[in-house]
């Protein structure tokens, strides 16, 4: 469900969206960058109340229902002629985004003993990144074969269809969630628990926001940037996508397993430390070279499998009866960093060229600098906010 649910978003938002909007409907990266904003918004938003109400009515009811919107969106996407219409589209979109992700990460929480909690963290991440992996070359292949930018929006529809029926068919049926105890009561569903949940970790919802505002200036732009940078057709960019992603997505349990031995707390630092190097490596004045831009991409796929199943298992132990709510408020606050990102970063792509003395960094780059900034300060951050845990003690004779 997980994997034809995310490869459903990633072809809808990173593959058909952008491309579609430019060049069919004619709008500029800027508004194309806040047409997809609203998706991350209306996400970051809903997030939290959605996780809350998992928690009191169960995890399928949600993950059923969240895909589900998406089947109607896709399509009437095609009947849209008009900014404001995309953006309730993609709205209906993050609505169904955040119904699914907070419920699918808490049904996890619900159901694995936390010394083995990276480790299933990242078997869900393996099939989020096959998602990943697949959506760009599904896409654009979609349009390529057919000659028309339409059809990668029949295809999301097909996905979102396949992941509703796969969760009302398969996921147990559930009743009101409290840690595994039917006798306790879920906290009520109202602003002030909701602004507690945010309260109770700043910590970590500054580290969330941080690293996902540095996410977010260059997602939406991918696929635009290798187009403008290398002049690569779509099913082409896809390609590129395919093997690194894959081997990430094949990775991702033993990398899980290594995150339990390492420790959350050494698993994040480490990763966010990488990732920010990674990103600094392509960041330059001069064109970087394609074959390295590729090996680039799959090392920091690495290192954000390493990070993430560890970040997930790290939010679900904050506050165990309250679950749902504080893995939903955490990706508010990321959905909050990814929306803010998304809207600076489509300006700078558009209009923000960096010169200083005889360096000069194109604008479709600058948002690249922008990312490699805000990575490395997440990983300074991190050494700041998490604490040493015990799993993270486990002698290198062990690993």
């Amino acid at each position: 469900m997980a994997g034809f649910a995310e490869l459903g978003y990633i072809t809808l938002n990173i593959s058909a969206m952008p491309v579609y909007l430019r060049e069919v409907i004619g709008l500029g990266e800027a508004t194309i960058a806040a047409v997809g904003s609203v998706f991350l918004l209306t996400e970051a938003v809903f997030r939290a109340p959605m996780g809350m109400l998992s928690d009191h009515l169960g995890r399928r009811r949600l993950i059923v229902l969240g895909p589900s919107l998406s089947v109607f969106s896709s399509l009437a996407t095609l009947l849209a002629t008009h900014p404001l219409q995309f953006i309730l589209l993609r709205a209906v979109d993050g609505l169904g985004a955040a119904m699914l992700w907070p419920a699918v990460y808490a049904a996890i929480g619900d159901t694995v003993p936390t010394n083995k909690r990276a480790w299933a963290m990242s078997f869900l991440n393996m099939t989020y990144m096959s998602g990943i992996a697949l959506g760009p070359l599904a896409g654009g292949l979609a349009n390529d074969l057919t000659g028309t930018k339409q059809a990668s929006f029949y295809l999301t529809a097909c996905l979102f269809a396949l992941a509703t029926l796969i969760a009302w068919r398969f996921y147990p049926k559930d009743g009101r969630r409290s840690d595994g105890d039917p006798n306790a009561r879920a906290e009520p569903i109202t602003l002030r628990a909701l602004l507690s949940a945010l309260r109770s970790a700043p910590g970590h919802m500054a580290l969330a926001f941080v690293v996902f505002f540095g996410i977010g200036l260059v997602m939406l732009l991918v696929k635009l940037y290798a187009m403008d940078e290398f002049g690569v057709s779509e099913t082409l960019f896809g390609v590129g996508l395919v093997v690194p992603a894959l081997a990430i997505a094949a990775l991702s349990v033993p990398l899980g397993r290594l995150a339990d031995r390492l420790g959350r707390t050494r698993s994040i630092r480490w990763g966010l430390t990488l990732a920010a190097l990674v990103v600094w490596s392509v960041v330059a004045p001069s064109k970087p070279l394609l074959g390295w831009v590729v090996v680039a991409a799959g090392l920091g796929a690495v290192c954000f499998v390493l990070t993430f199943a560890a970040w997930m298992a790290e939010l679900s132990e904050i506050d165990p009866a309250r679950r749902g709510v504080m893995l939903g408020a955490a990706g508010t606050a990321q959905g909050v960093g990814s929306i803010l990102g998304a809207l600076l970063g489509g300006f700078l792509y558009e209009h923000v060229p960096i010169t200083v003395g005889e360096v000069s960094i194109p604008a479709h780059r600058t948002p690249f600098l922008g990312c490699a900034l805000m990575l490395s300060l997440g990983a300074a951050l991190s050494w700041i906010v998490l604490k040493r845990d015990a799993r993270a003690q486990v002698p290198p004779s062990a690993l």
